[in-house]
């Protein structure tokens, strides 16, 4: 999708929800083709040495997503800031890496994904991503899993929560206790809720709200939940650089999500972005 004028980004982004949702989930029954990789030095010619690259589900352009091969491979390439991933809570209480609610998007099964245990959920087989048919074993893969592979590599993970159960949050939070990273990883939501549930927990929490189109409602309700940062739709905002300048005026992290290609990154640079989610660029 290309990057919008003003007048086409507005009535987008009012318009979207109306039809979103079902073209969303008519292109996700799609095959989902392989991206060319692309060095980052060679979309621009800007000093990238303070801009951080945070691949997004993995490293998705080549790999099934959210998957652990989708992980590793980003991690291996060793140049990656952070890890992205999406996570919901099973019916037995295990985080899951999955984007959508709906497993009918991605794998074998139907219905919704907290409707499932761990176990039945790895037994899915994953039947669309990139480059699929390389990875016939692939499975579902844990935040556990996910959290093992960011750390070992030096990733920090960006986990992005998918659930809208806000009682969970107690339960999210004592994840990352668990495994030591309540300093070391950014949450990033477009539940507000969620958020702020989280913020009351820990207030040195690290966390960005997610949004599509930046507005002076959700800026500030960002800065109210105790956000740290604002991680929104590269292609509603490239247009709109006075309001990403808005959000660094309040002091918050500017990141944006899904840059794969030249104009793309050139827009959000200048804006002054400095955390960049991408498919297929790769950091060096």
């Amino acid at each position: 999708m290309k990057d919008l004028n003003k007048f086409t980004a507005f009535m987008g982004n009012k318009f979207s929800p109306v039809f979103s949702k079902l073209v969303y989930k008519k292109m996700r029954k799609k095959p989902i083709e392989p991206r060319e990789l692309k060095k980052a030095s060679l979309l621009t010619d800007r000093d990238l040495s303070d801009i951080q690259f945070v691949a997004h589900r993995g490293l998705s352009g080549v790999n099934p997503e959210n998957t652990a091969p989708s992980y590793r491979a980003a991690a291996e390439h060793g140049k990656f800031y952070g890890i992205e991933c999406d996570t919901f809570l099973s019916k037995d209480g295990v985080w899951m890496t999955v984007h959508d609610p709906n497993l009918d998007s991605l794998f074998s099964g139907e219905g919704d994904v907290r409707d499932y245990t761990k176990a039945e959920l790895e037994s899915l087989k994953m039947i669309r991503g990139a480059n699929i048919g390389k990875f016939l074993d692939v499975k579902m893969c844990t935040l556990q899993e996910y959290v093992d592979i960011c750390l070992e590599h030096g990733c920090r993970p960006i986990i992005e929560i998918k659930d809208n159960r806000t009682e969970l949050m107690y339960n999210f939070y004592e994840f990352l206790v668990k495994n030591g990273i309540t300093r070391n990883a950014t949450i990033i939501s477009f539940i507000i809720d969620d958020l702020k549930v989280l913020h009351k927990i820990d207030p040195e929490l690290d966390m960005w709200y997610l949004v599509d189109y930046l507005t002076n409602k959700n800026i500030q309700a960002a800065v109210d939940a105790g956000c740290t940062g604002m991680d929104f739709s590269s292609v509603f905002n490239a247009c709109r650089p006075d309001w990403i300048k808005k959000v660094l005026d309040k002091g918050l992290t500017a990141a944006c999500w899904t840059v794969d290609d030249a104009d793309s990154l050139e827009a959000m640079l200048r804006a002054g972005v400095t955390v960049i989610t991408t498919n297929s660029i790769l950091p060096e």
